[in-house]
């Protein structure tokens, strides 16, 4: 593209010359189109010119229409090339969230607000002739481009929707077939007062706008009387108009709240299913079996579900459009799963059903494929509003995007300091470049936290100030916060009192008046809410927690609560518990071990007595070392307190190591697990009664209006007079497997900000977070720090990013020399494997992770857990007979 530098323009309108006055008021910006080798009417002369000869022209395009720059377009190619919608067949995933047709840009801004010119013939202003169509009048008096119904003359705008004080119709009117006049611009008139900062945002004039909304300051209030100004002050057709919210409680909430204007407010799933035209939706047993009858046969492992990874991945692809290949290989829980995500939606095509995200994802697909359908909806989608903006993957904008192309007016409104899900693909980029997604966007922040005490409001300011990645903001408390200290504390405990302190605190509030429904408390991960659980049930505290009993049930505490049965049973413990503590830790035992344990009560010297029975040296000799861990938690169980008999399980049986290996996210982790139960044992000190005691405390029903107990995760957008934040620890917080420190501050950030009146930060002394001392600004600055992004480089094409990299970092042997007989070893054991399991081999490991291996050879479980293909699921299931084929 070749062009002059887009400026506003000094044109002034010429005398009414015969039919139409032109080039019209200077305010309205019109330009004029013209051939490549055409003369440029007078009423032009000089003005910035901008040669439209592809793609390229639609950022000088965009500016000029949205400046309302009067510019001269020379069409250096035939406009019938974007005149037909284009369509591609490309999976949406492999587009990224940046993605748009510029056909459909280049169609809407040639012409929005130009005069026609070509071949030098007088300019023609195609709206006056829609208008005529309509029922106006040609005005030979001018000077107006039409004569309403009404005798009234007004011109018919076709820039961005705003208003002069001119009488207009504006084209989008036009376009729903009326001739009503637009109204004069005034001020908002909202039903509630608006603070100076709110009120910007409200009364925005025209295009695009991000509006940086911190905790407290007010969005869904700015929202609610954006839609009333748009709708009621400036009258802007509801037809065009639409907000998004992120779930459904917040869709209710803000149509309740505009309910007078009968706005259309809707969720981002729904807005999908609209567009698909409101198929079938699958409840998740019907997902569920669809996916049985599609991945290979899964490994079905107790208290595992084997589909749930499955469900996963398809969210990993389809939200956050990362490559199902990279899904499969870096997951490890998902064999198959590149081949059978084109067959699970194909599935869904011919049962004529969609599931939760593909309500999203088909959506997409749709407006990709069906141009015409595209086209159509855009005209209904003008003006979108979009709450919570911070949580929208990279398919929920390129949805977003692709409705609001080609004017790309969108009002988003979210803060980036509270993008907690990373895992699922939201990223603080789609806030920070904002105007990179929608160009002219103004920018209108939200400065004030009126919900919380003043101290909270510094903590959270001078904690954010340690990330990078950011948008620069200044947050201030309201006028009404109070600024009595006592509204944050941070408290350290000793390591055995951290659910005793939560009583403590629960219990002063409740002294004091408070009703159980006041107060929450908050933890990072799930695991982490067994002790203050019990602990307050323990004290006759109603609570309402989103920790259900089978947490009992995962692979890490089931193993060390089998562990303390055996302890605590030493002349005769269950054979069954020792089958259960057998391969955790890894002891390198065979398959075939587990029938020698049959009998139903057994010791340890029936253990060592299996040992000397058995005819295989090496497993004999594995055995007497199960012994050997087997009597050390015995003679642990005689003497110690249940957290130090856990601590013995956990560091000298390895449990805990074991436990670390299996991990594949904080999302689930499996030593958190084992952290949680050792704090819960503090409350029941003697290991004999432990676990009994804890499951019937754990039975209780949750009660209607008790404390609420959850994690940081699931309460973000909900608030209490008064929170605890438990668990604030080192490894916890930032947790040790994020790799995403500036995420793990917008946690804590998100977690302390749901209090508005008092906000206690519990920390173990022993171990308390980093981010104690970014809270009171007295840590240094943090040496690891997310990279800026690169000017070159703006808003991520997908979420899978990381992933790559991941998989990049592991041990890669592809062209690495191999024992060319270990390798066939491999292959012999992955034979006999598939045909136990029913499965094709390349669900045990493909073809390339053999090659890892036998180049590799590696001798322990964590050697083999480092190297590429090994996931926690493939460790836990095939370490033991790798390391066995390996030696």
């Amino acid at each position: 593209m070749a062009s002059q530098p887009v400026a506003k323009s000094s044109v002034t309108p010429l005398p009414y010359c015969g039919r139409m006055p032109v080039p019209g008021p200077s305010q309205l910006g019109r330009g004029v189109v013209v051939g490549l080798a055409d003369p440029v009417p007078p009423a032009w002369d000089g003005a910035p010119e901008v040669v439209v000869d592809g793609p390229d022209a639609v950022a000088a395009l965009h500016d000029a229409w949205h400046r309302r720059t009067s510019i001269v377009v020379r069409l250096a190619i035939d406009p019938t090339t974007f005149r037909v919608p284009p369509t591609t067949d490309e999976e949406p995933w492999t587009l990224g969230p940046e993605f748009l047709f510029p056909e459909d840009r280049l169609h809407f801004l040639v012409w929005a607000n130009t005069y026609d010119a070509r071949e030098g013939k007088e300019p023609i202003w195609w709206w006056a002739r829609k208008a005529v169509k309509l029922g106006a009048t040609d005005t030979p008096e001018g000077p107006a481009d039409a004569r309403l119904p009404d005798g009234s003359d007004a011109w018919i705008d076709g820039g961005p929707r705003q208003s002069f004080g001119l009488p207009t119709v504006h084209a989008e009117t036009i376009d729903l077939g009326r001739l009503t006049l637009s109204r004069p611009p005034a001020e908002p008139v909202p039903q509630i007062v608006l603070a100076p900062d709110q009120m910007a945002a409200v009364s925005h004039t025209h295009g695009a706008a991000r509006i940086v909304a911190p905790a407290g300051s007010g969005k869904t209030r700015v929202l609610t009387e954006r839609l009333r100004y748009m709708l009621g002050v400036r009258g802007i057709e509801t037809e065009t108009v639409l907000a998004v919210a992120y779930n459904k409680k917040a869709q209710e909430e803000l149509a309740g709240r505009s309910a007078a204007f009968r706005p259309r407010v809707v969720t981002l799933n729904a807005l999908g299913w609209e567009l698909l035209g409101r198929p079938p939706i699958l409840e998740e047993r019907e997902v569920r079996r669809l996916i049985e009858s599609i991945v290979p046969k899964a490994q079905r492992r107790a208290n595992v579900d084997p589909y749930a990874p499955y469900l996963e991945a398809l969210a990993a692809t389809r939200l956050g459009f990362v490559d199902p290949a990279l899904v499969e290989d870096e997951r490890d829980d998902v064999p198959g799963f590149a081949e059978a995500f084109p067959l699970y939606r194909e599935a869904l095509r011919r049962k004529g059903v969609v599931d939760f995200d593909e309500q999203i994802y088909g959506a997409v697909e749709r407006l990709l494929r069906d141009g015409t359908f595209r086209r159509a909806a855009q005209q209904r989608h003008r003006h979108l509003l979009v709450d919570e903006f911070q949580d929208l993957t990279p398919c929920h904008v390129l949805m977003l995007r692709l409705l609001a192309s080609p004017e790309l007016d969108v009002f988003g409104v979210g803060d980036d300091d509270q993008v907690i899900y990373g895992h699922a693909g939201a990223s603080p980029a789609f806030l920070i470049e904002f105007e990179h997604l929608f160009p002219g966007a103004a920018s209108h922040p939200l400065r004030v936290n009126y919900r919380c005490p003043v101290p909270v409001v510094d903590a959270a300011r001078t904690l954010l100030g340690y990330n990078r990645r950011r948008v620069e903001k200044e947050i201030q408390p309201g006028p009404s916060s109070s600024p009595d200290p006592a509204g944050f504390e941070v408290r350290r405990h000793r390591s055995e009192e951290g659910a005793t302190e939560v009583v403590r605190i629960v219990r002063k509030w409740l002294d004091a008046g408070a009703q159980p429904s006041e107060i929450a408390v908050l933890t990072r991960v799930g695991s982490l809410l067994l002790a203050p659980q019990v602990a307050l049930a323990s004290d006759h505290v109603a609570v309402s927690s989103t920790l259900e009993p089978r947490v009992l049930d995962r692979t890490g505490v089931r193993a060390a609560l089998a562990y303390v049965r055996i302890a605590t049973s030493p002349d005769g413990f269950a054979a069954a518990d020792v089958i259960e503590v057998l391969r955790r830790p890894s002891r390198g035992l065979p398959q075939w071990i587990d029938k020698w344990f049959r009998n139903p009560s057994m010791n340890v010297r029936d253990v060592r007595a299996i040992a000397s029975r058995m005819e295989d040296e090496k497993a004999s000799g594995k055995v007497l070392l199960l012994a050997d861990d087997l009597g050390t938690v015995v003679d642990a169980g005689r003497k110690a307190t249940t957290r130090q008999l856990l601590r013995v399980i956990k560091d000298q049986i390895g449990l805990g190591q074991a436990m670390s290996m299996l991990d594949a996210s904080a999302a689930s982790s499996h030593l958190d697990d084992l952290e949680g139960l050792e704090q819960v044992a503090d409350l029941h000190p003697d290991p004999a009664g432990f676990e009994p005691w804890l499951r019937s405390v754990l039975a209780t029903p949750p009660a209607a209006n008790g404390v609420t107990l959850s994690t940081v995760h699931r309460v973000k957008g909900r608030e209490w007079p008064y929170v605890v934040l438990f668990g604030v620890n080192d490894g916890i917080i930032p947790h040790r497997l994020s790799t995403d420190r500036e995420e793990e501050r917008r946690v804590l950030h998100v977690g302390i900000t749901r209090g508005h009146r008092r906000v206690v930060v519990l920390a173990d002394h022993a171990k308390a977070s980093p981010f104690l001392g970014e809270l009171d600004g007295s840590a240094p600055p943090d040496p690891v720090r997310a990279p800026r992004t690169p000017p070159e480089r703006t808003v991520e094409r997908a979420a899978g990013k990381k992933a790559v990299l991941r998989t990049a970092a592991k041990t890669s042997l592809a062209e690495a020399d191999v024992d060319a007989s270990l390798l066939e070893a491999l292959r012999a054991w992955r034979r006999d494997r598939a045909k136990r399991d029913g499965v094709p081999p390349y669900v045990i490991l493909h073809d390339k992770h053999l090659v890892g291996l036998a180049a590799a050879k590696p001798t322990t479980m964590a050697a083999l857990s480092r190297l590429d293909g090994i996931g926690p699921r493939r460790l836990e299931l095939y370490g033991e007979e790798i390391l066995a084929v390996m030696t």
